[in-house]
């Protein structure tokens, strides 16, 4: 009666899977929720804001100062010096803002335009582009804000997935703007 026993015992141990429950696979598309915030400061471009705690740095490389990321979604802060001069009145911030959404066509055949506009925002001239672009094989929404001031632009490109655009844009990336600040 034993050996019977041993069998069945040893059945059922590798039916119930020797009691390791499954691994759930981790999220690594969902941007976390923000935490917090800190100072991000990018001195050599002169710009500085505010981001969540829980956002990695995004490091400097060529004419991008650097930014933040999570997962999927990401602020990144480029710096270009601009020998011409810079739009300094609305007509020629209008006509920069044209010359812009025609550029970025060009460059990125996928890119459509949602909405642009001209602002004032860092105490500089601003213009701000809203689309959706493919980046890398995959669909993004995109808030491209870029800012003259002291002979250069500084563009902010901040991007997420589609599903999660609208929730880290209320949280992070605006508010992220809201904080920017130029030397």
């Amino acid at each position: 009666m034993r050996r019977a026993a041993v069998p069945m015992l040893l059945a059922a141990a590798i039916i119930a899977g020797c009691g390791n429950s499954r691994t759930t696979v981790p999220d690594v598309r969902t941007p976390d929720a923000p935490q917090g915030a800190r100072a991000v400061r990018l001195g050599h471009a002169g710009v500085r804001f505010r981001a969540p705690v829980n956002w990695a740095d995004l490091p400097g490389q060529g004419a991008r100062a650097g930014g933040i990321q999570s997962r999927t979604a990401t602020v990144a802060v480029w710096r270009y010096p601009r020998g011409e001069p810079l739009p300094a009145t609305a007509a020629a911030l209008d006509a920069a803002r044209a010359r812009l959404i025609e550029r970025i066509k060009q460059r990125d055949g996928s890119f459509q335009v949602q909405g642009d506009r001209s602002l004032r925002l860092a105490g500089a001239r601003a213009i701000e582009v809203t689309g959706r672009a493919t980046i890398a094989g995959l669909p993004f929404r995109v808030r491209s804000t870029h800012l003259f001031k002291r002979g250069a632009e500084v563009v902010v490109d901040a991007y997420a997935p589609p599903a999660d655009f609208d929730r880290v844009d209320a949280t992070v990336f605006r508010p992220l703007l809201q904080s920017l600040r130029l030397r």
